[in-house]
């Protein structure tokens, strides 16, 4: 598997999104959620269909997400952001956003 590469992809008040890629994949990390209400959800789903919409263009089949297994509060943002429980790897709960 080609080695990845990991930056900061979007930093706002309430939360920062860490984007791992390789030719293979695109893997989205919350390190952290400041604030959580529904303007804060609203944003992120809008946010996430426009990404969404750019990495299909660009090739990749979906958007997966890497959490933490004790995380329950990002656990069940990305289920209701859409996101499907997919498998645990390297330590982590494995999420996908895409067709299946």
């Amino acid at each position: 598997m080609p080695a990845s590469k990991s930056f900061t992809f979007l930093e706002t008040k309430d939360y920062t999104i860490r984007l791992e890629y390789n030719e293979d994949y695109v893997i989205v990390h919350l390190p952290h959620i400041d604030k959580m209400d529904k303007g804060v959800f609203v944003d992120m789903k809008y946010r996430l269909e426009d990404w969404y919409a750019f990495m299909t263009t660009a090739g990749y089949a979906g958007i997966f997400a890497a959490v933490d297994p004790n995380d329950e509060k990002i656990k069940r943002l990305l289920e209701m952001l859409g996101f499907k429980y997919k498998g645990f790897a390297d330590n982590m709960y494995v999420y996908f956003y895409g067709e299946v």
